[in-house]
């Protein structure tokens, strides 16, 4: 590995800080008993945004960052959850049937989530407790997947708790029935099982997203990146270049997914349903019927099996102008305005130009071609073919999806004119992280550049606090499992 990978990475978790939580535990609970841990790393999307939930590819890595979590079962129900940062408050709650959320930002609501999810796929009836105290060393609200990398953990330790407590056995656990092996030993077809449970479990604090973050953090791998396709979920580990660095930056802008970001987030979740469904008429007064589209994905998967051109044709066909209100796609599907709201677009906000449907829907075809043609790039190391589909990924991130904001603009800008052969946004947008493609030569003056001229002229400018730890080089690291 080059010197300036390791001189510009965060401080990743070491089995120093694994003992080191380990102690804290005894300490936070006054026990002597030595506690399991588990940990799940966060991620970094290297392109492929918004795609996850319309059944369309990804292609993320994992990232050394990550949150551990030190656990012991205990004899009652009780959940009681500690975190070794104070901005994180002690929290208790009962394990039991309809476990209600608390209220939004609550951090304990992820663990809830996987708790929850586990419990009722299987059909646990004596609900055990666990003393649980969190490390995190992924930046918060950076679009880096901090809260999906708590629910896999969380969920590890339960199902480690479970097995120990005798609810679930190896059967259910690994891929042979009655199979003695170390309970870390997950079977890969159990893993893509528990990603997509885990993708469900997380509905419970409110994102609509898709499975990205959950298979990444449970099926990535060392060294490697991950195209990841969809319904049924498929792994395809993608060799990462040797002599290029993927950097990541924060903007320093918080992507948070609560209260009005969480609407503007889940609007693009809400926008594809009701493009699907647009979509399906179109499909059934071209090919019949019979042919049911669920998501856009089912236009390359599903029965039809169509090629892109004919999937932009369709589109042309079905989106002939730009924005459409409600009552213009009532009026196509042959149903009530408030029945589109209840079935796709729940409360969310008409523009009063109306929806925009068309480029959003062009998208979602170009950023799945993008995800293709990367891969494709990975394999033979072309990095300038890479590079190009980066930029053009944000582009239509921005301009397309509009999940953009000026500092994550401006940031790519910067980074583009500091070095990198590409850089995008990277995450949910409206804030969060940018990747970049750096020739491993030019990492150093790549990021003394970009401290000057993003953290130090641009956002000083806009009052913005400076972080030593807003930039550093992704190295993909292991899946989540047990220490």
């Amino acid at each position: 590995m080059p010197a300036a990978r390791r001189d510009l990475c965060i401080k990743e978790s070491s089995m120093s800080d694994t003992e080191e939580l380990r102690s804290a535990f005894c300490q936070a609970f006054n026990t002597s008993k030595e506690p399991c841990v588990c940990r799940a790393p966060g991620r970094v999307n290297i392109i492929g945004e918004h795609t996850d939930y319309n059944g369309l590819p990804v292609l993320p890595m994992t990232i050394g960052e990550d949150i551990r979590i030190a656990f012991l079962p205990r004899e009652d129900n009780q959940i009681r959850m500690r975190n070794t940062s104070s901005a994180f408050p002690p929290c208790e709650f009962a394990n039991q049937p309809g476990i209600a959320p608390s209220p939004p930002r609550a951090w304990e609501n992820y663990c809830k989530a996987a708790l929850q999810g586990l419990n009722n796929h299987f059909r646990i009836r004596r609900r055990p407790g666990m003393d649980m105290l969190v490390s995190g060393s992924i930046p918060i609200s950076a679009g880096l997947s901090s809260s999906s990398a708590l629910v896999v953990a969380s969920a590890l330790a339960y199902l480690r708790v479970l097995h120990e407590t005798g609810q679930i056995g190896n059967g259910e656990l690994f891929s042979g029935k009655g199979e003695r092996r170390l309970f870390s030993e997950f079977s890969t077809s159990f893993r893509l099982k528990l990603a997509s449970l885990l993708a469900e479990a997380e509905h419970y604090v409110g994102t609509k997203g898709g499975g990205m973050d959950q298979a990444i953090i449970l099926l990535g791998s060392a060294q490697k990146a991950c195209k990841i396709d969809f319904f049924p979920l498929r792994i395809e580990q993608v060799p990462l270049p040797q002599d290029h660095v993927l950097v990541v930056c924060n903007s320093l802008v918080k992507a948070e997914k609560t209260g009005d970001a969480l609407h503007r987030y889940n609007a693009g979740p809400r926008l594809c349903r009701l493009i699907s469904a647009l979509v399906a008429r179109q499909v059934r007064e071209e090919y019949g019927d019979e042919v049911e589209i669920r998501r856009l994905g089912d236009l390359w998967n599903g029965h039809l099996c169509l090629t892109d051109r004919e999937v932009e044709d369709l589109f042309a066909k079905a989106f002939p102008k730009d924005n459409y209100t409600l009552l213009e796609a009532a009026r196509i599907l042959g149903i009530p305005p408030d029945e589109i709201r209840a079935r796709w677009l729940g409360d969310l906000k008409e523009p009063r130009e109306g929806f925009s449907l068309k480029k959003r829907a062009r998208h979602q075809l170009t950023e799945c071609q993008r995800v293709e043609a990367a891969r494709d790039a990975l394999l033979p190391g072309d990095m300038a073919c890479l590079g190009r589909l980066m930029n053009a990924s944000h582009s239509s991130c921005a301009g397309d999806y509009e999940v953009s904001c000026p500092e994550l603009d401006a940031l790519v800008k910067i980074a583009r004119a500091s070095g990198a052969i590409g850089s995008r946004l990277t995450g949910a947008g409206f804030g969060g992280c940018t990747v970049s493609l750096v020739p491993a030569d030019r990492v150093d003056a790549f990021c003394s550049s970009v401290r000057q001229k993003y953290y130090l002229d641009y956002l000083e400018s806009r009052h913005f606090p400076n972080r030593d730890d807003a930039v550093f080089a992704a190295q993909a690291s292991d899946a989540a499992g047990y220490l």
